[in-house]
């Protein structure tokens, strides 16, 4: 059986399985599901044995049931069977990174209704915009539709940091529908900048390079920039009216509306071609070699420009 950790965490749930397999490519994500589950059988007055081998004489601690949770960090096995504790009361959970040898073992573990898999991976929109969804309603905070997609968009990725930020937005009470007292109690300036700055398209080169500067430091942060370009780009691209294209422009973006109309109405398809081409080159370049991200993210970015207001 297949459970999404992140729901399992923010819902406390229960597990009662022999085999769990937490598995994934978020090392930190792993780590946090992983304690959650030791914590869960600490409280059934489980022993946890963390050797890394299975050996079921062991009797557990003085005062507790003899019941022990083996943590190990590989499968002990090679062959299909996994299910190898003779003692039913005993579980085996098994936490490592994505291998060869967790992904044989996935299938064994979804096909059957007593062994849990729980995969930790970077959440994607609809993964991110559940954890929101789920932890204000458990919380009882109050937020507006505008509110909740621009946490959406500007929150963490990974799900243990992302969990930290709304810890803190729960503290906010009332101010949880500003956009300023956010932006200024989770620390997000950064990414809010990077997701604005195409809405500085039309200033001086000057400006638009130290614009740059400040706020794109790594390879990671031109794929965030990348990304919101396309996102703009879409919108332009599938809007066959201005009205349109309004309608799907994120409402908490209010101030920018005026200069995402005047980029709408200097765009055309030729353009939106070449600046596509462009985008899918730069990423190109950029996997091959992530140390040119700087150089090659000021050429697009003025490269950008050119293209709009031509």
């Amino acid at each position: 059986m297949k459970i999404k950790p992140e729901i399992m965490l923010l819902k406390n749930q229960d597990i009662n399985y022999q085999n769990i397999l937490i598995t994934g490519l978020d090392e930190s994500f792993i780590n946090y599901v992983t304690s959650f589950v030791i914590q869960k059988f600490k409280n059934k007055d489980f022993h946890i044995d963390t050797s890394g081998e299975i050996n079921e004489n062991l009797t557990g601690q003085l005062f507790s049931s003899n019941r022990v949770l083996f943590v190990l960090k590989k499968h002990p096995i090679e062959k299909e069977k996994v299910t190898i504790l003779s003692n039913k009361e005993n579980v085996m959970l098994i936490s490592c990174l994505n291998n060869k040898n967790a992904n044989q073992k996935k299938s064994i573990f979804l096909k059957s209704e007593n062994m849990l898999l729980l995969e930790c991976y970077t959440l994607d929109r609809t993964s991110k915009g559940e954890v929101i969804k789920t932890f204000v309603e458990d919380k009882n905070i109050e937020i507006s539709n505008n509110i909740f997609w621009y946490l959406v968009d500007n929150l963490d990725n990974s799900f243990v940091f992302l969990k930290n930020q709304l810890e803190i937005l729960s503290l906010m009470k009332d101010k949880v529908n500003s956009l300023e007292a956010i932006e200024r109690a989770l620390t997000i300036e950064n990414k809010i900048e990077i997701s604005k700055i195409i809405f500085h398209i039309f200033k001086k080169n000057t400006i638009l390079i130290n614009i740059f500067k400040k706020n794109i430091y790594s390879p990671q942060d031109f794929y965030i920039l990348l990304s919101f370009y396309k996102k703009y780009l879409e919108i332009i691209s599938n809007s066959s009216t201005k009205q349109e294209a309004l309608y799907k422009f994120p409402k908490y973006l209010f101030n920018e509306k005026k200069i995402f109309m005047k980029i709408y109405d200097q765009l055309n398809d030729v353009k939106l071609i070449k600046i596509h081409k462009n985008i899918f080159k730069v990423e190109k370049l950029i996997r091959q070699n992530s140390g040119l991200y700087y150089e090659v993210g000021l050429r697009f970015l003025i490269n950008t420009k050119k293209i709009i207001i031509s």
